[in-house]
């Protein structure tokens, strides 16, 4: 049974954002719901910290040395 931060599928992390910066999020996704009802903050967020890291694996595959 989950109990508390974590469960079988994620882990709950709080972090603080500057106003603006969450000003122009929720923006964002009053912009996304017009296309999709079920966007979200947190969905937003997810999906940027996806793309952050997906750039930077293939930053790190371009600049390995082949071997």
């Amino acid at each position: 049974m989950a109990t508390g931060n974590k469960n079988n599928k994620s882990d709950k992390k709080a972090i603080r954002f500057p106003h603006e910066l969450v000003a122009d999020i929720e923006s964002s996704v009053e912009s996304e719901k017009a296309d999709n009802p079920n966007a979200s903050f947190s969905s937003w967020v997810l999906d940027a910290c996806g793309r952050k890291l997906k750039a930077e694996r293939r930053k790190a595959k371009v600049e390995a040395p082949e071997e």
